[in-house]
């Protein structure tokens, strides 16, 4: 049940990211890199090790988007609150 609401959030977060044009490049590539991330938990079998930085990760990202992205913000925090119920 948690991975599918992850992987529900993550297509939300894709989706809403092709139309914002407004998202610098550096937070793009910040964000890929936790995609990869959360990809690679989710089609691991066990939890891999080092998960333990992603939840991190996810949390600074939604803090730089809350002035200038608020609903991405809001997305990002969902993807913790998963994470979190994952125990990751």
């Amino acid at each position: 049940m948690q991975k599918e609401q992850l992987k529900q959030t993550l297509t939300t977060l894709h989706r809403e990211l092709a139309g914002d044009q407004s998202v610098d490049p550096e937070l793009q590539t910040l964000l890929a890199t936790l995609d990869d991330d959360i990809q690679k938990l989710l089609t691991a079998e066990t939890q891999p090790p080092e998960t333990s930085g992603i939840a991190d990760a996810a949390e600074a990202l939604a803090a730089r988007f809350a002035a200038e992205h608020p609903r991405l913000e809001a997305l990002v925090r969902e993807l913790v609150a998963s994470l979190a119920k994952m125990g990751v």
